[in-house]
């Protein structure tokens, strides 16, 4: 049931009115919460982005003294030498206990990221899993899970993983390279193997509670804080990442360990391509300002709205009081008869209301009047027409008249001439229609070169092709002619031949005509030259017509040819046929093909 239509206006206005308070004060409740909220998310991403710049910066400092550390190992001269040496086993002994001994085991010793070295090679002496700097077999590291990324490229970091160690299991990420000679042949693969516990400290050092994790490029995880999201809420959050730095609100579907879903995600990279530190923190925890905001706007609405019932429902009843008094005018509004009064006290919106009502009933009673001559005008345009349709008929019928009489005297030419003009006449007349079928307007204009060549002869060609199946379509009536008369009186004038090519094309929404000859082409100023009292009126009317039946993009183009001399014509106009295009001779197709 709609109020509007069973209810009392000024009561639907009242409980309308009251209740647009009531859902604009929780609009605003809502808008407050959102806005301050997302000013508060804006103000704590970023603070967190400075911190995550400030530890990207310094893990970058660590992280790539581990890289410049691995290449330093990878091209050693004793290293490579070791992993390349054969034959006896207390030579090889004695080269890699003096390898450990004079420098990775000082290299270790002096760092305090780096926790331990694994080195994969060929034919290890010994295999200790829980050495400081193990040598471990190169078959082996193809059971690894890192070892198809390392397989494809010449280094990079994995995630957190535990190794082993004098002391126990060992929490570490680790950086691996290939130890390649310098003619590309593979020694084996260097692992250098960092505290996890080490840069942790780092991330946490400002004792944020926040969880904090480390991607590498490719955004797989090598290290985190806290509690990590699991690996398919790692790749949702990357598709939300753009720019080096930049914060979100995300939604996890599947938070595993995490106590909250709802997070504001920080990401910070120190360049493009290389890792991201990305920071969770509970979306709660951001808005919590925000929530007592809402509460409080709750609290100020609900008076707001026990406020304006007192003055809604005197407002509504001065409201609709001149309303209806125009409904009542409008409604005794009879064009031709006398008006009652307009009242004339308000000066305020009701009586610019009032004013352009009167304003529009002395419109309309204008254009009443108006009409009644448009449409005594409108008869008598119609019965001249009918009157000058004897005249083109009398014609034709003179024009028969006149053959005979050719025939009788046995002047055959001019009995040809007058045949063809009369079949011109009749495809003209087409009792009175204003489109008629390509087929016609091409027989009017092949009509017309006929006559035309009892003047030129042999001189004057011209090929018409138009495949079969377009010839039933519509078109104005007389629209090629004026082209092909154009092209013999103006574009072959001076001359003793020349050639027309009339081609016919199918398009999607249309049919396109072009008309060319060889003649002398248009003039450089022909669009701005002062027509000639006698020419140039068809092919205007004919773009014209066009332009009122259609409109854009159908029409007319006329232009120079590219290739040869000679003038282009294009004719474009919708493709019609006989039951969309007539009734009673008048066109239906300018409301339905425009634009």
């Amino acid at each position: 049931m709609n109020p509007f239509r069973t209810f009392r206006i000024d009561y639907v206005f009242f409980f309308s009115f009251a209740g647009f308070i009531a859902v604009l004060i929780t609009i605003m409740m809502i808008v407050s919460y959102r806005f301050s909220a997302d000013e508060q998310a804006n103000s704590a991403s970023m603070y967190q982005q400075a911190v995550l710049q400030q530890l990207n910066k310094q893990l970058t400092d660590q992280m790539s003294a581990v890289e410049q550390t691995s290449l330093a190992v990878s091209v050693n001269s004793p290293l490579v030498n070791y992993l390349t040496m054969k034959g006896d086993y207390y030579a090889r002994k004695k080269a890699r206990d003096e390898l450990n001994r004079d420098y990775l085991a000082p290299m270790l010793n002096s760092s305090r990221s780096m926790f331990s070295f694994q080195i994969y090679m060929n034919d290890p002496l010994q295999v200790d899993p829980n050495a400081n700097i193990q040598y471990l077999p190169l078959a082996t590291a193809s059971r690894e899970s890192w070892y198809p990324a390392i397989d494809k490229s010449d280094f990079l970091w994995i995630g957190q993983r535990e190794v082993g160690s004098p002391q126990g299991k060992q929490q570490v990420i680790s950086f691996v390279r290939k130890i390649t000679s310098l003619d590309g042949v593979n020694h084996g693969i260097l692992i250098i193997n960092v505290r996890v516990k080490f840069l942790q400290d780092i991330l946490t050092e400002d004792n944020s509670l926040a969880s904090r994790l480390l991607l590498d490029s490719g955004g797989r995880m090598i290290m985190h804080t806290r509690i990590a999201p699991p690996p398919e809420e790692i790749s949702a959050i990357l598709e939300r990442v753009s720019g080096d730095n930049g914060h979100a609100r995300h939604l996890l579907t599947a938070a595993g360990s995490l106590p909250e879903k709802n997070m504001l995600t920080v990401w910070s990279r120190t360049s493009p391509g290389s890792w991201m530190l990305v920071e969770l923190t509970p979306w709660k925890e951001i808005t919590t300002g925000g929530v007592r905001l809402a509460w409080t706007m709750a609290i100020v609405g609900a008076v707001a709205i026990l406020l304006s019932l007192f003055f809604t429902l005197f407002l509504s009843r001065n409201f609709t009081r001149p309303i209806r008094k125009l409904i009542q005018l409008m409604q005794a509004f009879n064009p031709g008869k006398r008006r009652q009064p307009l009242p004339n006290e308000y000066r305020n919106e009701f009586g610019s209301l009032f004013s352009g009502y009167r304003k529009l009933t002395e419109r309309i009673e204008t254009l009443y009047q108006s009409l009644e001559q448009q449409y005594k005008a409108q008869r008598e345009a119609e019965i001249k027409a009918l009157q000058a349709m004897i005249n083109p008929h009398f014609l034709y019928n003179t024009l028969d008249q006149l053959n005979w009489m050719a025939l009788e005297a046995g002047q055959e030419k001019i009995s040809r001439v007058l045949e063809l003009m009369g079949q011109m006449f009749r495809i003209g007349l087409s009792g009175g229609e204003s489109m008629i079928s390509i087929q016609e307007e091409l027989l009017h204009v092949d009509c017309y070169l006929k006559i035309q060549q009892f003047k030129w002869g042999e001189g004057l060609e011209w090929h018409i092709d138009c495949p079969k199946d377009l010839q039933h379509l519509m078109i104005p009536k007389l629209t090629l002619q004026p082209f092909v008369e154009n092209a013999v009186m103006h574009g072959f004038h001076g001359r003793r031949q020349g050639r027309i090519q009339l081609t016919c094309q199918e398009e999607d929404r249309g049919i396109r005509i072009w008309i060319r000859d060889d003649g002398i082409g248009l003039r450089e100023d022909w669009k701005t030259r002062k027509r000639h009292p006698t020419g140039g009126y068809g092919i205007r009317n004919v773009t014209e017509r066009i332009q009122v039946y259609f409109g854009p993009p159908f029409g007319v183009t006329l232009r120079n040819r590219a290739d040869v001399p000679g003038t282009e014509a294009e004719i474009y106009w919708p493709k019609l046929d006989q039951q969309q295009d007539q009734e009673g001779g008048k066109n239906h197709v300018d409301h339905c093909y425009r634009g």
